[in-house]
């Protein structure tokens, strides 16, 4: 059977740029842009239509290993897509194409790094602060591989904007290609096969129809469907991937997210670690070099600009204060005008928006410009924090570090079903899986034939809040809604304005055990945790031991052994490496699950699913010491698998 789990939501983000012609300038902001900008909340769309016969529900995610394998040999690989060179299996293959673009912004950002600490910065693990391999991106041995296929109609609000201008009248929302870069290399004579924390995702608009349900029922997929005879479906003329479907004329975008630079726990022992991403979106240009050129991205200002011109940011607020905005920033589908942003952001982990690097609006604008604003009568935006991190959750960074993995929403479900070691139990991101309950929602409202709500929650909403490890308000009134379940308390973690849901008194496998106060500035590298007092730190329960951020494990967690764990529906065993004999071992150049497997020591655990998520900052792993099945695992911290950090693996 096919997987349908939930839907994807921006791979890298999206461009804010409505066409190829370059952003107006200055004062030129015309009604126009005001327009197209404030649109997405009220743009004109087919009406519901009677309700079509019962059927299946419309697919929002597919992700299912052997299909995704299936649709990359059917032409749906990333070179076969976009790139000179069809056939090419691996990077350094592909010839022309976004690659180059790609791989040349990678260059350059990797360069720009080094140059400020080149002692300390390079490729490897020799360095302090250890940088993606650019070599990686044309290498005979690294491929990308296809993880997954998203049905985003729900954006047709965002596209009717923009389509139109590039070619595509009547677009009923995007379809969306995710890859995963991805490598096989031999090491002490074993293969290492592992992925890579970077993403690639392709876009495209789908075809106009006479209504929205006409349109999705192009993704009412056949569910006695599977493997070769559903890629072939999926393909077929009319259906969602077919080759009209995927066209050049449709393409909207590529987009990137990778992870360019980690620092390591030793170096970073208050904040348990830290790793940049650079996000990144491309369209093709015929007049750009090599075709593709990096564009304004969709609400990421420009920081740096507008604070040096205090009249393009005075202009900015102005915008955003307009009563044309309000229904826009209060449903969660505003979008600012692309000649205030920038064509390059960078996200940072652990501590999410608690670290000003991730809240560009709150870099430039403060409670107090919002003070005047009038939130009577308003649905998720109600005070004037929840403004501000309303805007910076619509931002790239803000929405790839509220509630994701490591700087992702989607890492791909493993290939081998029975990976064990450095494979992950859930693939995709709380924030995800509260955005299938909307998304299901709005799919279901359509195919009924009614109009289904656009209103978006804020980006760090999840399913099930109120449960363990979910975030709740800390007094602010715009956050008064988000409380906690029965017998569990709203910690502060440092964020200030949301806390997380854990337990009232002393905490079980996986609570926090070590926190503190974050100080944060907009240069991240500058940002520090201030340990509380003892007196003031949470206690694990009797038995249990706390892993102290300095070993990489964020805000502390608790652990015990394995026994009983079987009897403990909260607990899993699962393993935690010793640090010291870990990386020795990985200096010595022996594989990463050699590695593992040589050092660990066994350790109760918090057990967690898509339905039970890790707090934040960490993921769900398999565990090679739990037979939990393949869609449950034990909580780590996300360094701690090989697949989503750039050091240590094989030259």
């Amino acid at each position: 059977m096919f997987g349908v789990s939930i839907g994807l939501g921006l791979g890298a983000c999206k461009a804010g740029d409505p066409g190829v012609e370059q952003p107006k300038q200055g004062a030129e902001l015309e009604a126009t842009d005001e327009a197209s900008a404030a649109r997405p909340s009220e743009a004109s769309a087919p009406q519901p239509s009677e309700p079509p016969e019962p059927g299946p529900p419309a697919a929002l995610l597919l992700d299912d290993p052997e299909l995704m394998a299936t649709l990359e040999g059917a032409g749906l690989s990333f070179a076969a897509l976009l790139h000179e060179h069809p056939d090419a299996v691996v990077t350094a293959d592909y010839g022309a194409g976004p690659l180059e673009a790609i791989a040349r912004s990678v260059d350059a950002t990797i360069a720009a790094n080094k140059k400020e600490d080149p002692e300390r910065t390079g490729v490897g693990l020799r360095y302090v602060h250890r940088q993606f391999d650019p070599d990686w991106l044309r290498a005979e041995d690294t491929r990308f591989e296809l993880i997954a296929v998203v049905n985003r109609m729900d954006r047709h609000a965002f596209v009717a904007a923009d389509a139109p201008d590039r070619g595509e009248r009547g677009a009923m929302g995007e379809t969306r290609l995710l890859y995963r870069l991805a490598y096989t290399r031999e090491q002490r004579g074993v293969d290492v096969d592992s992925r890579l924390p970077m993403t690639v995702n392709v876009v495209y608009w789908q075809p106009a129809a006479a209504s929205h349900a006409e349109a999705l029922a192009r993704w009412q997929l056949d569910p006695t469907l599977e493997g070769a005879a559903l890629g072939e479906a999926l393909r077929a003329e009319g259906a969602p991937l077919s080759a009209d479907a995927l066209s050049l004329a449709r393409l909207e975008a590529v987009e990137i997210n990778v992870q360019t630079e980690r620092w390591p726990a030793t170096i970073r022992p208050d904040m348990a670690g830290h790793a940049e991403y650079l996000l990144q979106v491309f369209h093709r240009d015929p007049e750009a070099r090599a075709g593709w050129r990096a564009v304004p991205l969709e609400n990421v200002p420009a920081v740096d600009r507008l604070r040096r011109r205090d009249g393009e940011r005075a202009e900015l607020l102005a915008w955003l204060l307009a009563p044309e905005q309000r229904e826009a920033l209060d449903g969660g589908t505003l979008v600012i005008p692309p000649r205030f942003s920038t064509t390059a952001s960078t996200s940072v982990t652990p501590r999410g928006l608690a670290r000003v690097a991730n809240r560009p609006f709150s870099q430039l604008f403060s409670e107090s410009d919002f003070a005047d604003y009038d939130f009577e009568g308003m649905a998720k935006v109600r005070t004037a924090k929840a403004a501000l991190r309303r805007l910076d959750g619509l931002s790239c960074q803000g929405c790839h570090e509220s509630r994701s993995i490591a700087g992702f929403h989607h890492l791909g479900v493993e290939r081998d079903r029975a990976k064990r070691v450095d494979a992950l139990a859930v693939a995709t991101s709380p924030h995800l899986q509260g955005e299938l309950e909307r998304r299901a929602a709005w799919t279901e409202a359509v195919l009924a034939g009614e109009a289904g709500s656009e209103v978006r929650e804020l980006s760090e909403y999840e399913r099930g809040r109120g449960a363990w490890g979910s975030h709740c308000g800390l007094g602010d009134p715009g956050f008064a809604d988000w409380t906690c379940d029965a017998g569990l308390t709203c910690r502060d973690l440092g964020d200030g304005e949301l806390g997380t849901c854990l337990e009232e008194r002393r905490g079980t496998a996986g609570g926090v055990c070590e926190i503190g106060t974050v100080r944060s500035k907009a240069d991240h590298t500058r940002d520090r945790v201030r340990r509380l007092p003892a007196e003031d730190q949470p206690r694990c329960v009797s038995g249990l031991i706390c892993n102290e951020n300095a070993v990489g494990f964020p805000d502390g967690m608790c652990t015990g052994g394995c026994a009983g764990a079987a009897e403990d529906e909260t607990r899993a065993c699962g393993v935690i490496p010793n640090l010291i004999d870990f990386n020795n071992c990985l200096a010595a150049k022996r594989p990463f699950a050699t590695c593992i497997v040589e050092t660990v020591n066994p350790a109760g655990m918090r057990e967690c699913s898509a339905d039970a998520p890790c707090r934040d900052d960490f993921i769900c792993a398999r565990s090679p010491e739990d037979e939990l099945g393949e869609d449950a695992g034990a909580c780590l911290p996300p360094y701690f698998l090989f697949q989503l950090r750039v050091d240590g693996h094989p030259k």
